[in-house]
């Protein structure tokens, strides 16, 4: 996958957890997405600024993206949330 990730649903445990509604999980980081920041553990909860609540939202966000472009991440560490830039390798 272009963006270097491998992510799984939330289960409702981690949900309520971290108070969200949806998001998925990262499982695995490789470049380009390790380069980025993002790290195993990481909840993504939007891309390209489209709200992600589950696996099947995440694969069709990314089926639209222009892969040569770098695309925007909303992830959450704990108790923080931020923007990163994935950029594709070329």
């Amino acid at each position: 996958q272009f963006l270097g990730l491998t992510v799984s649903e939330l289960t409702d445990a981690q949900r309520q957890e971290l108070k969200l509604r949806g998001g998925v999980r990262v499982d695995a980081v490789t470049e380009p997405a390790s380069r980025a920041g993002l790290n195993e553990g990481d909840v993504i909860l939007a891309v390209a600024n489209t709200e992600i609540k589950n696996v099947k939202e995440f694969e069709a966000v990314l089926s639209r993206l222009d892969k040569t472009k770098p695309v925007a991440i909303l992830l959450r560490r704990g108790e923080w949330a931020q923007y990163t830039l994935i950029r594709p390798l070329k």
